[in-house]
């Protein structure tokens, strides 16, 4: 009897190391916090690329950053995420921020639900971040996002470079990066996307340790030598950037002038 008791408590013991074990396993691993504030009108344009027929939701003000996540990440990697699949999005969670959500945290997207955006980030980002204390719940997670924007506006830090959106107008990336820098001093990642053979830009990211101090955010992307600039970018070094204005009624106008040119030559 003694014998079997033994072996039962062996037997317990180590369920228990192997329960420990996994739960550590289990844990997100990550060495940096990604914020990253979108471009709306590069969002649109590109979501509008993926069907004709899809229309946005911008912001009020149409010439400001929003905020597309914060994202925890391991160097050289993607990642992790969907790290608990069974913490699921709760609206009622964020109810105290939901208007500011409305306007900084846009979902771009028309079509889709008003949750849609929030609840992709909170899944895919949220629940691997949340094991740190200051974004361990919705509110905190997507109330950070919001005091970061507010700190660190690309609006703002464009703006005083007199970098600003222009539809005639395209800057160089050394300028974008120099901007950043020098208000931030730390280097950020600039990505841009192709579209009709130019390159917009579309996302601004900058670094956070896991005890939230701003850092460099080397590992992340890789560096491109732009002259004597070392630059963390995906955008090519050799054209400028497209920094749109949106206009809403631009595809409109046009319609408005091809009607009345057809209406004058069938004359």
């Amino acid at each position: 009897m003694g014998k079997m008791k033994c072996i039962y408590i062996i037997f317990s013991l180590s369920c228990l190391r192997y329960a420990s074990m996994t739960y550590i396993q289990a844990e997100p691993e990550f060495d940096l916090l990604i914020f990253t504030q979108q471009w709306p009108a590069t969002a649109c344009k590109d979501w509008k690329k993926h069907d004709s027929s899809h229309t946005c939701v911008m912001p009020s003000n149409v010439d400001t950053w929003t905020i597309h996540g914060i994202w925890p990440t391991k160097f050289g990697t993607i990642g992790p995420a969907f790290c608990n699949r069974t913490w699921l999005f709760d609206p009622e969670k964020i109810r105290p921020i939901e208007d500011q959500l409305e306007q900084l945290w846009v979902n771009i997207f028309g079509g889709t639900s008003l949750y849609s955006l929030w609840a992709h980030e909170w899944s895919k980002h949220g629940t691997c971040a949340a094991v740190l204390e200051p974004l361990n719940s919705e509110l905190k997670y997507f109330s950070t996002g919001i005091n970061w924007l507010q700190k660190y506006s690309m609006s703002n830090i464009l703006k005083a470079e007199n970098i600003v959106p222009s539809n005639t107008k395209e800057y160089s990336i050394v300028d974008i990066n120099k901007a950043i820098k020098d208000k931030i001093n730390v280097d950020p990642v600039i990505e841009c996307k192709k579209e009709d053979g130019e390159s917009y830009i579309s996302d601004i990211r900058i670094c956070f340790t896991k005890d939230f101090k701003i850092a460099n955010c080397d590992g992340v992307v890789s560096r491109k030598l732009i002259g004597d600039q070392s630059i963390l970018t995906n955008c090519k070094t050799s054209e400028n950037i497209v920094y749109p204005h949106y206009n809403k009624k631009s595809f409109y106008v046009q319609v408005y002038k091809l009607v009345s040119w057809l209406q004058w030559f069938t004359l």
